[in-house]
């Protein structure tokens, strides 16, 4: 295929020449097509096979080649992920021996393989087998290795240079995506002149960078140097013992790698970038390091090569830094004083350097990690940024060009603290992990790889006390050589199943093995999750597996489940019992009783993977809904403990924080629904029968029944440009998982259609799982720029998806208040913290307005609520970030044409007519505010989840109380909020147990108020605070009072509006009687019960008498002694109550708040509750401390 007519996202891997924008990934993923294209061309019948194991950067990269060899049929390219990363080694060294073959179907085969640098480590044997075995002329191999130096994605930070080097293979570094897929030309063309594998070093920068790329047939034509006056030919042979292995380490040591380094001097791979002839100073680096070199250069004010020469700086950038040349590096020393050699890590290239040049007699002084005094210079650890190398820089060459340098930068991030509350990598709503990482307290435990690793981000309390992460097929096998010497004698090993199927069932065979009490918990998800969503190689049903362990001689297997019901048919050995899901505590505590090696197997789907398989309509869609009636939930966060689901979310309601279910992110796990509290019900939508389908006409027209998607008004008025358009630097902050990348690419294939050149950088790493995420992207109307990468105070705007994380360290360290404008979201998402701690809040909106405002420039920053927004308009908040992206647009923020966002949006080719409707809705936000108003209104607006969730949020009904009552509280405050909150307090109390009730409770706050106007005229905080505390405690929810709210309009309002017409709402109980009897769990009540529940509430008046059947509870014992012990309390704080009191008196006050939950919950609130009180009360001066220090 050559130049296209019209730019399609599939050119990227089919187009032979013309401009693309793609990822490093997708660079590597066109490896094998383009040089299988270039061997056609060259008359060779050549194919492909690709093997490894995903990781971190190279997470996506198995899908990715996957998905081009599939838009390229007619290419024989075998895709053939391994079980582990050393199979997959020894399988591309089978690839090279079949061509030796003499019934081999193609002239060569192309062998890649790709791991992170864990792989790498794991793998250097089979690799070092590879190597001497050889690559065939036609063929080739190379090693795709994704280093993370800054440990982003992986448990440790890694570099794979000096490990690659010792197996003697040439390593090539790209230092961005366009290099990436050249120089893995020149690695295949290498590996095919020498028999060597080769490798290419792939960091995050590169494999998560996004950048324009020319193509062109002729864009790499690699020149092949002779062997003594001809061609070396080698032949793969796998025929690998003593002494022919010793003839072939003299081969490539003697005449391969000589080889390789004329290669790369013939093609000049490692090049002298800029060459003064007056050069008084040479840099040297190699991949996204000289990028960033060149970034620090620029910021130092010498942006052009000209501007370099003139300072008498000569760099060398090397392509392939392995093996090293060091005629390369004495022609570079030529007339130099010092040789600044700039490297990650440790010291490889600056030791081959002094090398080099150690025998010249006039030689430069030649300093990197350290300088000629010995000082450290070069960080030694980490990555290497340009914000990192400006001073190093400065330091080194302001000696002789200070006038010449732009002075070093105030640096105001380093001053930059993160708010109280952060953003961390969290499992997915509905997610397995979040059940089977729980374990009993006390236990000593080892996190896993992969998403287990999050354990370490998370309370002790539900994953227990961490003793150590060790490498991926290790896990467990620490406890072998700690058991011996402390005092616990069990340990519990978190694994997962991709891990397992990789190595990790090694480790539990060498636990068996050496007899040590462990417990593995193999979750059972059928995904390797945290690259990307793979099925686990070489995976064996629960009951093979049971099988092979208790072969293997463990010393008992259980399993738990979400569904008991799918082993109905299920074979499983003898002795192991599958148990559901709520009983995994008590499974474990069973395991930890036997001796020996136990196995509990977890079975549940990833949440993940299973939306994404409903929304292909490969597995069915459960018909239940979840909704909480806020009006019976009381805040207390016994879901979130339960199900620890991030779709848990706490609300803020004119009753106080109570919880809520965000029907966008919920995957339907309904481990929510276990535990006491009356408050849940789920909603049931009838599949509407054919003849009424076709009745509403949607037989005929499918668009009949889908969602209409508002049109926005075309006719915008053009925007002036706030920002600069010749060279631009955007950075966006944002959640992992909602569509941050995608948007970033979209906006990044806008930018090259509307003429730029383009760099981008995706920064996940962990984050992908709920955490933060920040993606940067450079436009430049000229040359590309130097680096991906924003530095310090280089943003010109901060496109603000998220604001907590927009609002963090991360998220600011690249705003300038003279430069950066702002536009974004004020939607509040809950961190994962906030599911379990309701101590725990999110800054306001206008918090984090501030503080971004101190950081970025006046006058230019627009925000709006995009997700509310967006579910008012079309029914969900997905397309909330295009909304943002068309603000950001008409703002005069993002200086890319609107026509060719949308062009971009339709080459994406995901929901265009939402997504494109959402970004037209953004821009009118800003031009026309009022109208996305009333269109929020009249439209789909009313969506049913919209409206679910402002019933929630709603100020409710209005409330009414008798007039004697209403005229105390006129007499008590003026109109306003308090007294719309006094009115509904009252008004619920006299539903709750009657007149009596209510006027008791309000002269109780009336009392306070006189002695609060004595002490604090003006001040309402003392009663605003008893009046809340009282009536918490007097309205407390028993079976009438339950009963009553369920069927309270307020209360049902979510759920009515979730089931429209067709839907059927249940209640979900599990009733103490009941539960007395032995039911573990909740059942579904269906509305037919209503007049029985209105009957209950009725009963209200036996509430407290002898008549009472529920009287006699602990909890109903305890719910009626409370009112009285917290009046008396009040009463005793009011007797001496002062001005340096007072904020003793509020805080104490306020303690009903601790009094939360149903049954257990609340009996063991109550007791936190009656300490506290009681030492407010013994002891008001810790009060007061307490009140000051809050």
């Amino acid at each position: 295929m050559g130049k296209p007519a019209v730019y399609a996202l599939d050119d990227r891997y089919l187009a032979d020449e013309g401009l693309v924008f793609l990822t490093g990934i997708q660079a590597l993923a066109r490896l094998p097509l383009e040089q299988l294209r270039v061997d056609l061309r060259s008359g060779l019948r050549t194919a492909a096979f690709v093997s490894g194991y995903p990781g971190s950067p190279l997470g996506g990269y198995d899908r990715a080649v996957a998905a081009a060899a599939r838009l390229a049929p007619d290419l024989p390219i075998v895709c053939r992920p391994a079980l582990n990363e050393e199979y997959g080694a020894s399988a591309v060294m089978g690839a090279q021996l079949a061509a030796a073959q003499a019934d081999c179907r193609y002239d060569g085969i192309l062998g890649i393989w790709y791991g992170k640098a864990p792989g790498v480590d794991r793998a250097s044997d089979a690799l070092r087998h590879a190597v001497y075995a050889g690559t065939s002329m036609h063929g080739g191999a190379v090693a795709i290795v994704g280093d993370d130096p800054a440990a982003k994605s992986s448990t440790l930070p890694s570099s794979s240079a000096g490990l690659l080097a010792d197996m003697h293979v040439p390593l090539l570094y790209p230092g961005d995506p366009a290099e990436a897929l050249d120089l893995g030309r020149h690695a295949v063309a290498l590996s095919r002149l020498t028999g060597l594998w080769t490798a290419l070093k792939i960091v995050a920068d590169v494999a998560d960078g996004t950048a324009t790329v020319e193509l062109h047939p002729e864009r790499i034509v690699p020149i092949l140097p002779e062997h003594e006056g001809e061609t070396y030919r080698h032949h793969a042979d796998g025929n690998l013992l003593t002494p022919a292995t010793l003839d072939v380490e003299r081969e490539i040591v003697g005449v391969r790698y000589t080889l390789a380094r004329a290669y790369a001097s013939a093609n000049d791979l490692n090049q002298v970038t800029v060459d003064p002839a007056d050069a008084w100073i040479g840099i040297v680096s190699s991949g996204i390091t000289y990028r960033e070199i060149r970034e620090a250069l620029s910021r130092m004010g010498l942006s052009r090569d000209v501007d370099i020469e003139g300072c008498g700086i000569r760099l060398l950038k090397m392509g392939m830094p392995m093996p090293f040349d060091p005629e390369t590096l004495r022609r570079l020393a030529v007339g130099l004083r010092e040789v600044f050699v700039i490297e990650e890590k440790q010291p490889n290239l600056e030791s081959l350097v002094k090398d080099a040049l150690y025998g010249l007699t006039e030689r430069p002084t030649v300093v990197g990690k350290v300088d000629e005094a010995g000082a450290a210079l070069v960080p030694g650890f980490g990555a290497l940024d340009a914000d990192t190398l400006i001073p190093l820089l400065h330091r080194r060459l302001s000696t002789r060009l200070a006038d010449r340098l732009v002075p070093l930068p105030v640096r105001p991030a380093e001053g930059l603290a993160d708010p109280a509350v952060v953003r961390t990598p969290f499992f997915c709503s509905g997610c397995p992990h979040n059940r089977s990482t729980q374990v009993p307290e006390g236990a000593l435990v080892g996190a896993g790889i992969g998403c287990h690793t999050m354990t370490l981000l998370m309370d002790k309390g539900r994953v227990g006390d961490i003793g150590g992460l060790g490498c991926m097929g290790n896990e467990g096998v620490q406890w072998i050589g700690m058991s011996d010497f402390v005092e616990r004698d069990h340990f519990i090993q978190n694994l997962g199943d991709g891990t397992f199927f990789h190595s990790g069932q090694l480790a539990i065979q060498a636990s068996i093995a050496a007899g040590v009490n462990v417990t593995y918990k193999l979750l059972y998800n059928g995904t390797v999750a945290m690259t990307g969503g793979q099925d686990p190689q070489g995976q064996l049903s629960v009951a093979a597996i049971a099988r092979t362990l208790v072969n293997e001689g463990a010393a008992r297997v259980l399993v738990t489940t979400d569904d008991v019901s799918r082993y109905g048919r299920e074979t499983l050995p003898e002795g192991v019992e599958v148990w559901s899901r709520e009983r995994i505590l008590e499974a474990q505590e069973v395991l930890a009783r036997v001796p020996g090696t136990t196995v509990l197997i977890h079975d549940q789907a990833c949440a993940a993977e299973a939306r994404r398989a409903r929304k292909r309509g490969k597995i069915e869609t459960p018909p239940d809904r979840v909704v909480i009636n806020h009006r019976i939930c009381e805040g207390c966060g016994d879901c979130g403990q339960v199900s620890n689901c991030l779709s848990v979310q706490p609300v803020e309601t004119p009753f106080g924080r109570k919880t809520e279910i965000d029907q966008t992110t919920c995957n339907l796990d309904y481990s929510c629904l276990e535990g006491d509290c009356p408050s849940f019900m789920t909603v049931r939508r009838r599949k509407r029968r054919r003849w009424s389908r076709w009745l509403a006409g949607s037989e005929a027209d499918p668009s009949a029944t889908a969602p209409r998607v508002p049109e926005p008004p075309r006719d915008l008025p053009e925007s002036a440009l706030l920002v600069p358009e010749g060279e631009f630097a955007l950075r966006i902050t944002g959640i992992g998982g909602t569509g941050v990348v995608t948007v970033a690419q979209v906006v990044g294939t806008a930018a090259m259609l509307d003429g730029y050149q383009v760099r981008g950088l995706d920064q996940i790493g962990l984050s992908q799982k709920a955490g933060p995420v920040v993606s940067d992207l450079r436009l430049s109307r000229t040359a590309p720029t130097a680096t991906s990468r924003l530095g310090e105070g280089q943003a010109d705007l901060l496109l603000a998806f998220d604001q907590l994380v927009a609002a963090s360290r991360r998220g600011l360290r690249t705003a300038d208040p003279e430069r950066t404008t702002v536009v974004g979201s004020t939607t509040a998402t809950p961190t994962g913290e906030m599911i379990t701690h309701l101590d725990v809040e999110l800054p306001t909106p206008d918090e984090l307005i501030k503080r971004i405002a101190e950081r970025t420039r006046s006058g230019a920053q627009f925000w709006a609520d995009a997700q509310a927004i967006t579910e008012d308009l079309f029914g969900n908040a997905t397309t909330a970030n295009l909304f943002v992206v068309g603000m950001a647009v008409q703002a005069g923020c993002l200086p890319i044409a609107a026509e060719k966002i949308e062009e971009a949006i339709s080459l994406n080719g995901v929901a265009i007519e939402a997504n494109r409707a959402a970004f037209g809705w953004g821009r009118v936000q800003i031009a026309d505010p009022e109208a996305v108003e009333r269109a929020r209104r009249e439209g789909a607006g009313a969506s049913e989840r919209a409206q679910a969730k402002r019933a929630v949020q709603r100020v409710g009904p209005v409330y009414r109380v008798a007039p004697a009552l209403a005229e105390r509280i006129d007499r008590l405050v003026e109109e306003g909020s308090l007294r719309t909150d006094l009115v509904r307090q009252a008004s619920e109390l006299v539903a709750w147990g009657g007149g009596e009730v209510a006027n008791g409770w309000l002269a109780a706050v009336e009392r306070v108020a006189r002695v609060e106007q004595r002490v604090r005229p003006g001040s309402r905080r003392l009663t605003v605070a008893v009046a809340e505390g009282l009536f918490k405690l007097q309205a407390y929810k028993d079976e009438y009072e339950v009963a009553r709210l369920m069927t309270n309009a307020d209360g049902l309002a979510s759920a009515r509006a979730l089931a429209g017409e067709d839907g059927v709402i249940s209640w979900r109980l599990h009733p103490p009687v009941l539960r007395a009897l032995g039911l573990t769990r909740k059942i579904r009540i269906g509305f037919w019960a209503w007049p029985l529940i209105r009957g209950l509430a009725r009963l209200r008046f036996l509430r407290g008498t002898p008549f009472d059947p529920f009287g006699l509870a602990e909890v109903r014992r305890l719910e009626r002694a409370l009112p009285g012990e917290y009046e008396a309390a009040i009463e005793r704080l009011l007797v001496d109550l002062d001005e340096e009191r007072f904020e003793a008196a509020v805080t104490a006050a306020k303690l009903p708040d601790l009094v939360r939950g149903y049954e257990s919950l609340k009996v063991e609130r109550v007791a936190a509750f009656r300490a506290a009180l009681a030492e407010a009360v013994a002891h008001p001066e810790s009060q007061v401390a307490r009140a000051e220090g809050n």
